[in-house]
């Protein structure tokens, strides 16, 4: 999911404030490198730079299977070979593409990782080329979306129709951090975080957070990690976008619509362990509306939630207050 160009982070990491038995009295060690077309930042307390080291080097190689930025990516193979033959890919494809097929299948395609065809092929996010956006093909576009026509068989990946296409950038930073702080744990490293863009994870330790303000430079909300492994992922539509005729469209589409959601400016979720769901509930919630985002909701208590809605009111659930500890809102707001 490589993009031209660094984004600016959704999630800004202020300082870490308390730390538990684990890492208290260790040094930090924390490296920032571009990954991903954003910066990927891994901070670890004991280790040593191997580690750091083996954590983005995870990070690289997933890059490398997952992006449809790299022709040459496991991913673009898929893309290529679409309605002509199966793909054998690496396991961990499967297993990223095992979890996107879960979430479209949870939230009856809201969330498709066969997006593609809209986000690649007509809105172009990201893409600089001499092939022009062309909104007038979002019909034909949205026909080839559907995760149904996603084949998985053993370690062979089939798009049944020509001109499908997988586009991960919704779930795919989210598994590169699990990934990631799984391999520090792997090699014995207890606590730190590691980030990309608006996917992060902490582990063993507890630190302040700062959720972007979707209007201005700074805060609109600030909170400490309560949970020892807690994973954090922010969608908002002022992140990416591209300007058609005139016309301002974000990278959050709605795969009925194939135009991008409207009903919020951003959405943070937090959740326990797991990057990758949190990344990809992240979009799913912010692109399936506010209707069907609170329904959602009401049947996954285990998904903790921060919205800011164009209007400048703010919502957060339960579980997002059971979660984490010391909110702060900074800019108004309501509960």
């Amino acid at each position: 999911m490589r993009e031209p160009g660094i984004h600016t982070l959704i999630i800004c990491i202020f300082i870490c404030i308390s730390c538990t038995g684990s890492s208290r009295n260790m040094e930090p060690i924390e490296r920032v490198q571009l990954q991903m077309g954003t910066y990927a930042r891994v901070l670890i307390y004991g280790g040593n730079n191997k580690d750091v080291d083996a954590a983005f080097a995870e990070i690289k190689e997933l890059d490398n299977l997952l992006s449809d930025y790299n022709p040459n990516s496991e991913i673009s193979e898929i893309n290529n070979m679409a309605g002509e033959k199966a793909v054998k890919v690496n396991p961990q494809v499967i297993e990223v593409l095992e979890i996107a097929m879960n979430v479209a299948s949870q939230t009856a395609g809201v969330f498709d990782p066969t997006i593609g065809a809209l986000t690649i092929g007509v809105y172009r996010f990201g893409r600089e080329s001499d092939l022009e956006h062309n909104i007038g093909n979002i019909d034909k576009a949205k026909s080839l979306v559907n995760y149904k026509d996603l084949i998985l068989d053993g370690d062979y990946v089939y798009l049944k129709k020509k001109g499908m296409m997988i586009d991960l950038g919704a779930i795919g930073k989210g598994y590169a951090v699990e990934k990631a702080v799984t391999v520090l744990k792997e090699r014995g490293v207890k606590s730190g975080l590691v980030s990309l863009s608006g996917d992060l994870r902490v582990f063993g330790n507890e630190l302040e957070i700062a959720i972007k303000n979707p209007w201005s430079p700074g805060a609109i909300a600030t909170f400490t990690t309560g949970a020892s492994n807690l994973a954090i992922s922010t969608s908002g539509s002022y992140e990416r976008s591209v300007n058609i005729d005139g016309d301002v469209y974000h990278h959050l589409i709605v795969p009925e619509s194939g135009r991008p959601g409207s009903d919020f400016l951003s959405l943070t979720v937090v959740m326990e362990d797991s990057s990758t769901l949190a990344d990809a509930y992240a979009t799913a919630l912010f692109i399936m509306g506010k209707e069907k985002a609170f329904e959602f909701l009401q049947k996954h208590k285990e998904i903790g939630v921060f919205i800011v809605f164009p209007d400048k009111n703010i919502y957060y659930n339960e579980t997002f207050s059971a979660l984490v500890s010391n909110l702060n809102i900074v800019e108004g707001g309501w509960k």
